[in-house]
């Protein structure tokens, strides 16, 4: 058991940086990170290259991509590789930027509109909706975080509760939300975002909106063939 919310693997290809705090600059050192971290797979690399060269298969795979076989290296880049394809387009939202105009519903409109009207497109832009910024979590409101996000990494004070702005594809699919988990709920984590980050008062009916608008970004999730 860690105390860090796992973030989703899907299209984490689009993120600008790799985990909560950004230790990892690209998805070849955030695997590697995993592999050898106690509190996650605890392994040593050097001690899983005899046990694969045991495997015919593997073997044979490694051998015809790669010049020197199973290597260190050969088996990051193959793992950062294979993360490359889960991505997941063609979400309904997708679908209405590139001009279908019936591809959500209207309440989901609304939504979008409130998401930009409110500021939450000011952190959750780009192809992932996010994942390509660092910033404060808790702007208006103390967070009360046990873990200090950015200053974990560059000990600078004005990084302290820093985070990654995460990517919101799949959102509804991925909870519990937040990089400790507090939110259980979609809806619960679009309370906190409004009291924490943008200091905004909005009626229920409009977190409902946006909870709906948040639904439309669910993509098509990849068929991993074998």
């Amino acid at each position: 058991m860690g105390d860090i919310n796992t973030p989703t693997v899907y299209n984490s290809f689009y993120n600008f940086r790799q985990t909560w705090n950004g230790r990892n600059r690209d998805l070849a050192s955030q695997a590697f990170g995993v592999i050898e971290n106690p509190i996650e797979m605890g392994d040593d690399v050097n001690l899983i290259i005899p046990k694969l060269q045991k495997h015919r298969e593997y073997n044979k795979e490694f051998n015809s991509i790669y010049k020197d076989g199973i290597s260190k290296d050969n088996i990051i880049d193959a793992i950062a590789e294979f993360e490359k394809a889960l991505i997941t387009p063609n979400s309904p939202f997708d679908k209405f930027l590139r001009g279908d105009k019936d591809a959500i519903s209207s309440r989901a409109k609304d939504g979008y509109a409130l998401f930009k009207s409110k500021g939450c497109i000011l952190c959750h832009h780009g192809i992932n909706i996010g994942g390509n910024l660092y910033n404060r979590f808790g702007i208006y409101e103390e967070s009360n975080s046990s873990r200090l996000g950015r200053y974990e990494v560059t000990k600078n004070e004005d990084d302290k509760f820093v985070f990654k702005v995460p990517s919101l594809r799949n959102i509804e699919l991925t909870s519990p939300y937040m990089h400790d988990g507090r939110a259980k709920t979609l809806r619960e984590a679009v309370e906190i975002m409004t009291e924490y980050q943008l200091g905004r008062y909005m009626r229920e009916g409009e977190i409902d909106d946006i909870v709906e608008f948040l639904k439309t970004l669910n993509g098509k999730i990849p068929k991993i063939a074998r």
